[in-house]
């Protein structure tokens, strides 16, 4: 595996131009040619490739916040691409065509750069995604980012944060927490087919993808004048070398990409029987929306275990704190 920076063989030997050419050859076939690809200010998104509505998002990979140095280049990259996606996958949309833009330091090891290139075409081309454009700034120091802008579509309608409604279950996709520590942060699959299902299902009501926490981004689709009631023994819990993770990792390590989703308690079984049918395993029931009972139980995350009712003071990751 080569080291992210080099002494000898870096991005320094190299003018923009040739850089650019350089990433778009180990790009491959994920590129397409102009005008539907790099080589003009812009590039131009095809029509055919669009459906009704267009979702768009923004993400970076940044090292030693992200990834580390002695991280493979290909999972680093593999991150980039499918962070993004769950973020187009969590509207119910299919992702389409992204564009790029790294800031990175002049002794960055082409060697690396080539090996994240080709990750980044692989996991791009896994979801059919044309790398459309981007750009590229040096400099000094030792640095590396890499943003990534996708687009998406979707040919119904758009899930949104903001459908919750008092009375509705919550569910999550999968099992929660020790992403970091089980290397599953940079080897998730994004609910790609999972989030296009749930958009279908006129029961469905609001969507959102776990990266931050549980205890952090379920307060995003909590609606005015409401809380949240989790059952703390129905949240899935990841485990690693026979151990699992605790209510607390579950809650705010992060970085876990799955889906979480309300849906209407009517014909509740009907759906979670659908569902499982779907994709062979189940739609965790961990909760549902409460109307708030006092003013500190707005917005709030209520753990229920047994008879014990109360407030969680967890939060994960907050990008004030940067």
């Amino acid at each position: 595996m080569a080291p992210i920076f080099s002494s000898s063989s870096n991005i320094s030997e190299l003018g923009e131009k040739e850089l650019i050419a350089r990433i778009c050859r180990n790009f491959g076939p994920s590129v397409p040619p102009a005008p539907f690809g790099p080589g003009d200010d812009c590039a131009i998104i095809e029509k055919s490739s669009l459906e009704k509505n267009v979702c768009v998002t923004s993400d970076a990979v940044i090292l030693g916040r992200h990834f580390l140095p002695d991280t493979p280049a290909e999972l680093a990259a593999r991150k980039l691409v499918n962070r993004n996606i769950s973020d187009i996958a969590s509207m119910g949309a299919r992702p389409v065509s992204a564009v790029t833009s790294a800031i990175v330091s002049k002794g960055l090891s082409l060697e690396w750069l080539d090996a994240f290139c080709r990750g980044m075409s692989e996991a791009a081309q896994k979801y059919s995604i044309s790398l459309v454009g981007g750009d590229i700034a040096a400099v000094d120091g030792d640095f590396f980012s890499m943003h990534m802008t996708l687009v998406g579509h979707t040919g119904g309608r758009c899930l949104l944060r903001s459908s919750a409604e008092i009375g509705d279950n919550v569910y999550v996709t999968g099992s929660l927490g020790l992403s970091f520590e089980s290397g599953r942060h940079l080897t998730f699959e994004p609910r790609v087919e999972e989030g296009v299902w749930l958009a279908a299902q006129k029961c469905v009501n609001a969507c959102t993808d776990l990266s931050d926490g549980l205890a952090s981004d379920i307060r995003n689709i909590i609606p005015f004048g409401a809380c949240v009631e989790l059952d703390a023994g129905a949240i899935p819990r990841n485990s690693l070398g026979g151990g699992v993770a605790t209510l607390e990792k579950a809650l705010s390590d992060g970085e876990d990409y799955e889906l979480l989703f309300t849906a209407r308690p009517e014909d509740s079984s009907a759906f979670e029987a659908a569902y499982e049918r779907m994709f062979g395993r189940p739609a965790h029931k961990i909760g549902s929306i409460k109307k708030a009972s006092a003013s500190i139980e707005e917005n709030a995350v209520i753990l229920v275990s047994g008879r014990t009712r109360k407030i969680c003071g967890l939060t994960g990751f907050d990008h004030s704190d940067c």
